[in-house]
């Protein structure tokens, strides 16, 4: 099983994007209570492309200094990681505030020390910010994120 494991802030492209090229069956949001409002734009359109994922989301009280309770959050959201040998666990680092995308990278680095699998990728979109703004809904790039 494939999980995503992504922010999501204001700019909700990101997630959308991400979904659409990870292609998961379960995804799995951090997020904010401000932020939150665009989780169904992005997840219901991604649907339309891509309709068998379950949504999982969990929100941050403080996402712009909150990193204890990101760093809390993240032991909790590794244990929910596939740790079979089959499994994909993908780690998205776009997306959100710095405190959010420090979660979901937190649980890259604590899948990583238990030797479960997981990747990390970026979603890139290099149109014009104020594009990004207008349709948000398009596609972006997925880059692989090297190991170090």
């Amino acid at each position: 099983m494939t999980v995503l494991f992504s922010p999501l802030g204001l700019a909700y492209g990101t997630l959308y994007s991400a979904i659409l090229s990870v292609r998961p069956a379960r995804v799995i949001i951090v997020t904010s209570p401000q932020a939150i409002v665009n989780l169904h734009t992005a997840v219901d359109a991604a649907a339309f492309y891509h309709t068998k994922f379950e949504v999982e989301t969990h929100l941050l009280d403080d996402p712009l200094a909150g990193f204890r309770e990101g760093r809390a959050l993240a032991r909790f959201l590794a244990v929910s990681a596939d740790g079979s040998a089959h499994g994909d666990n993908i780690v998205n680092l776009t997306g959100g505030t710095t405190a959010l995308q420090d979660c979901v990278r937190s649980v890259a680095d604590i899948l990583r020390a238990e030797h479960k699998p997981v990747r990390e990728v970026a979603v890139v979109d290099r149109r014009a910010p104020a594009e990004q703004t207008r349709r948000p809904l398009v596609l972006g790039e997925l880059v692989e994120v090297p190991e170090l």
